[in-house]
């Protein structure tokens, strides 16, 4: 899950901290935080390691953590930084040669091979 600015939990957390939410006219599809009394910084991510100035107005650094039981029907795992979901599709992720997978070795649980197209 990308977390940005605009998913509910993420929004009503910033906006209790009197930060603002909200897309500008030409890019309506972006959601951005904003300070309280300025148009600025339109930050497009509701928890980032920088942006200091948001800090105090609902941008946090804690990640959100989640756990999944591997079976035999996953056969790999894409690591990825914020925005790349953005960016491309699954289908492009897995057939790039710049994106880094981790493949599942399912006959060894817990081990992972590196492997590159």
């Amino acid at each position: 899950v990308d977390l940005k600015p605009d998913l509910p939990r993420e929004a009503e957390r910033i906006k209790q901290c009197k930060g603002r939410v909200f897309a500008l006219q030409d890019e309506p599809e972006v959601s951005r935080v904003w300070l309280p009394f300025d148009d600025a910084p339109g930050l497009a991510m509701a928890r980032a390691f920088g942006d200091f100035c948001l800090k105090e107005y609902g941008v946090i650094s804690m990640p959100e953590f989640s756990h999944r039981i591997l079976t035999e029907r996953d056969q790999f795992i894409v690591l990825a930084s914020d925005g790349v979901d953005d960016m491309a599709d699954a289908l492009f992720l897995v057939r790039s040669s710049s994106v880094i997978i981790f493949a599942l070795e399912l006959t060894c649980p817990f081990s992972f091979e590196l492997i590159q197209d």
